[in-house]
């Protein structure tokens, strides 16, 4: 398959079960920036643990969320959290007002059973429409696990809550910090916390550690398992339902065999192209 790399309005994610869905935009890697990181994840030395690949603006990742909670709830491993790049450049939001494009988020609420609020549909025919941009949403949750660390995946799905349930401005500073006020995070804190060099260094080292661990096939949400002898392998390459999921991950854990395996996968295109 010959990699693709597509704007936030061409990216796909298939309606029905493949592995040929057309992939794109890029996600990342890092090394460790802050001290507490190296702390952190020590104690995952030698255990099995989850490695997440998500986006704020991923509608197939807000329909994900429950499926991810359930899994890390139940199998307590650690989660790692890493941010993609689907908005590859700022796109307004009313670009998604399209009728194909509400047709699709019925069918992804109907996929995943999760509703899609009338907050996020009014922002879609706002004239003054917001800007979606993967890589200040990276920004932000690499300054949330900076100031909050341990929160990660409860930080990603409650801005994607924000944005898809309450229809609210994601990159606005004022709705990051009413957002992230339930961490005790106030607003000069997150403020200081963007404006870090060390911060913006850690947030483009993840999102280039993403690429690399997704190699060619680019798709949100993306989950892997890292078994405890070091083996990584993909268990949901976009969204899945939660008994195919712990499927992919009992063979995980039960397999000796290096190397990662591609898995089915619901998806569809932004603007409904692309499904297969």
């Amino acid at each position: 398959m010959v990699p693709h790399r597509f704007s936030m309005i061409n990216i796909a994610v298939c309606a029905r079960k493949s592995n040929t869905c057309p992939a794109g935009a890029i996600l990342g890697f890092s090394p460790c920036l802050f001290s507490w990181k190296e702390k952190f994840f020590a104690v995952w030395e030698g255990m099995a643990s989850f490695i997440y690949i998500t986006d704020v603006f991923c509608p197939w990742c807000f329909g994900f969320a429950p499926v991810m909670q359930k899994l890390a709830e139940e199998y307590g491993f650690p989660v790692r959290v890493l941010c993609g790049e689907l908005v590859d450049e700022p796109t307004p939001t009313a670009k998604m007002g399209t009728p194909r494009l509400l047709a699709f988020f019925q069918r992804l609420s109907d996929t995943t059973g999760r509703e899609i609020s009338q907050g996020f549909f009014d922002l879609l025919k706002q004239e003054n429409s917001v800007i979606m941009d993967s890589r200040r949403s990276a920004l932000l949750m690499a300054a949330l696990k900076k100031l909050v660390p341990g929160h990660a995946l409860e930080q990603m799905e409650t801005f994607q809550e924000v944005f898809y349930t309450q229809g609210r401005d994601v990159l606005d500073l004022a709705v990051q910090t009413d957002a992230a006020s339930r961490w005790g995070v106030d607003a000069s804190t997150l403020e200081n916390a963007l404006e870090s060099e060390a911060v913006q260094q850690k947030a483009e080292a993840e999102m280039a550690e993403a690429e690399e661990i997704l190699g060619d096939f680019v798709v949100y949400p993306s989950l892997f398992v890292k078994a405890d002898d070091g083996t990584l392998h993909a268990v949901a390459r976009g969204y899945a339902p939660y008994p195919e999921v712990k499927g992919k991950i009992e063979a995980a854990l039960a397999s000796s065999e290096a190397g990662q395996s591609e898995v089915s996968a619901y998806a569809c295109g932004l603007d409904g192209s692309g499904c297969c």
